[in-house]
């Protein structure tokens, strides 16, 4: 897990200092690629039947063929993903989709998907407060993601969403508040790769109060996850791995 969140912190350092989108986008196409991930899209899900969803698009790293292929059988309408965006705010892989109550569209949408070379394929919807919903997706036609690298690429996917978003820029906002010295502690051992139980028995407090101070550590971070909340706490210095 170590080297795992050290990749993490750089290339999210990369992007920080990336200065443009495109430079940005470069710099998220090269860590996608450690999970056997080519292709992404991220963009904003307007409203269904809204036929000019293409102006929601923050970065486009879909084959060009599937792009205009997309557009033209106006898959948009019918993508089971974007669907699953709007009531969801979980990751998920796309073989994790229902393939029994898939309509025949959407499953033609995923079908031609594949024949362009996306056989596999993550998403992660974001959901801005006061904004419409929004995903991070990336495919290949062969992907290398183990269950523990899945909050990794859900923060780096948030992370380059807000980047181009406008959002979550550096020195944006306030400071956060200080994390405790318990706060310290517990998010130190989760660097290590110790789970919520095992937080619990070193320190002999319930799990209810480790899962407590996780939330805190969190809304101190403006962090979606764990992994996400070790890495901001890092560039702060507040913890060492």
């Amino acid at each position: 897990m170590e080297n795992e969140i050290i990749d993490l912190l750089t290339a999210m350092s990369k992007i920080d200092t990336a200065g443009s989108a495109e430079a940005i986008l470069q710099e998220f196409r090269s860590a996608l690629a450690c999970y056997g991930l080519r292709n992404f899209l991220i963009t904003g899900l307007p409203v269904p039947h809204d036929m000019d969803w293409q102006r929601e698009i923050l970065g486009d790293g879909w084959p060009p063929d599937w792009y205009r292929r997309y557009v033209s059988e106006d898959h948009f309408l019918h993508d089971p993903c974007v669907a699953q965006c709007r009531h969801s705010p979980q990751p998920f892989l796309w073989r994790e989709l229902p393939a029994a109550k898939l309509s025949a569209r959407a499953k033609l949408v995923m079908d031609e998907a594949a024949e362009f070379g996306m056989k596999e394929g993550i998403c992660v919807p974001i959901h801005v407060p006061l904004a419409g919903p929004s995903v991070v997706t990336a495919a290949s036609d062969r992907m290398e993601v183990p269950p523990s690298a899945m909050p990794f690429i859900e923060t780096l996917c948030v992370h380059t969403f807000r980047r181009l978003a406008g959002l979550g820029t550096p020195g944006d906002g306030d400071e956060p508040a200080p994390l405790t010295a318990r706060e310290r502690e517990l998010l130190e051992w989760s660097a290590q790769g110790k789970s919520t139980d095992d937080i619990a028995c070193i320190l002999g407090v319930s799990r209810n109060t480790v899962e407590s101070h996780q939330r805190n550590i969190r809304g101190k971070l403006d962090a979606i996850n764990v992994s996400h909340a070790i890495v901001k706490a890092l560039r702060r210095q507040e913890i060492q791995v």
